[in-house]
């Protein structure tokens, strides 16, 4: 039997980050991981993440960023316009500064895993199953399949959305289906994307033209309605490539596939309790809102240094890391800020599906409004940045 002082279950990026975090605690961690361990490659930007400077700021705290910033793209500008009427926003940040960075979901857990191979107090199990998950008032246990026991003082589940541990703890989850599936490819364009994000609200669902390195590379993220996607998918490439072109009305000039397809289902997750004892949810076990402002894994990034803070807190007030007190801090902090975003981006995303003439009519209007007033688009850039809500300490500007 191995004792440790926090088992994390769950070896991708939030799991990762909250494990370097812990470490110059002095705090000896166990992380469990159904998965293999990451390997060396290089990125193939098949899954892409939009980081702000919030979550570039906790990477850089763990030494991950400088290896994660080589193959990222910096976009320096957003544009978010309406298919079919004259609405249109444009962002960027008066300093010439980052918005944020497009980066390959692989590159970034590859990187926190070489920061972790230097830290002796951290062990890390990958294939490993979870047979048995026991709590007490006093400590958690945990059986892997192969038989290994393991006791800490408290567990974090950072095993994703369809999360073991938040199951196996039987904390409710709340969840309506946004009837939509995300296409995911990397496409070649005919025009530069001039470091430019962009994202256009289409009738069946928003679709996303994220920057790639190399100046006519970019991940789209085309989120269309079920019987949409269906038939998007089932288009030969050439067919494909003109319905992109003609979605993304020639923004970036003739679009053509670089790579397959793939489509995910997408939902909406919540986990109405994060927390009970000794075991407490992060991330995506937590929370998954829909892809359209790209803000999940910066979301889940701002739970890990959340909790990070507090723990740090106990140990150096001599209190107990797992203290019902504190944890509910966690619980109480986190779940307002998930609230906080899955309400906006349920309202953005239901506010743009509604095809009535007169609420077109309204959205041309309120956009041109927003895009010559300054105070409200810094505002909106503030978020966008992840400078503004309740930010854990090394996540501020």
């Amino acid at each position: 039997m191995q004792r440790y002082d926090v088992t994390i279950v769950g070896g991708g990026s939030a799991g990762l980050t909250l494990a370097l975090l812990l470490a110059p605690l002095g705090l000896k961690v166990a992380l469990l991981e159904k998965g293999p361990m990451p390997q060396p490659a290089a990125p193939q930007f098949a899954r892409v993440s939009a980081l702000n400077p919030a979550s570039m700021r906790v990477l850089s705290t763990v030494g991950a960023w400088s290896g994660i910033a080589k193959s990222a793209q910096p976009y320096t500008a957003m544009r978010v316009w309406e298919a079919d009427s004259f609405a249109n926003i444009d962002f960027s940040d008066a300093a010439g500064q980052p918005l944020g960075w497009i980066c390959d979901n692989e590159q970034i857990r590859q990187q926190l895993y070489l920061q972790i191979q230097q830290q002796a107090n951290i062990e890390c199990l990958f294939d490993c199953d979870i047979s048995k998950l026991e709590q007490t008032e006093r400590e958690v246990l945990v059986q892997t399949a192969s038989g290994q026991l393991l006791l800490s003082q408290l567990l974090v589940g950072a095993d994703g959305v369809n999360s073991f541990v938040r199951q196996q703890q039987q904390l409710a989850l709340t969840h309506w289906d946004y009837d939509q599936q995300a296409i995911v490819a990397i496409i070649n364009t005919q025009l530069p994307h001039q470091q430019v994000a962009r994202q256009v609200f289409l009738a069946s669902g928003p679709l996303a033209l994220l920057p790639l390195p190399g100046q006519q590379q970019c991940s789209i993220v085309w989120s269309a309605e079920n019987a949409v996607a269906t038939e998007l998918m089932a288009l030969s490439d050439t067919e494909f490539n003109q319905a992109l072109t003609a979605a993304s009305q020639s923004v970036l000039g003739c679009l053509s596939l670089n790579s397959a397809r793939q489509r995910f289902g997408l939902k909406m997750r919540y986990a109405s309790q994060w927390l009970r004892g000794r075991v407490l949810l992060v991330a995506d076990a937590a929370h998954s809102i829909h892809p359209l402002a790209g803000q999940g894994m910066n979301l889940g990034l701002m739970d890990v240094a959340a909790l990070a803070q507090i723990l740090a807190a106990q140990q150096q007030a001599g209190k107990p890391l797992a203290e019902h007190r504190a944890l509910r801090h966690y619980e109480r902090w986190r779940k307002a800020e998930a609230q906080t975003l899955i309400a906006a981006m349920e309202a953005f995303k239901r506010g743009f599906s509604n095809d009535q003439h007169a609420l077109k009519l309204v959205r041309g209007l309120g956009m041109s409004v927003l895009n010559k007033l300054p105070g409200v688009k810094q505002q909106i850039i503030a978020a966008a940045l992840g400078n503004s809500g309740d930010l854990p300490d090394i996540a501020r500007p």
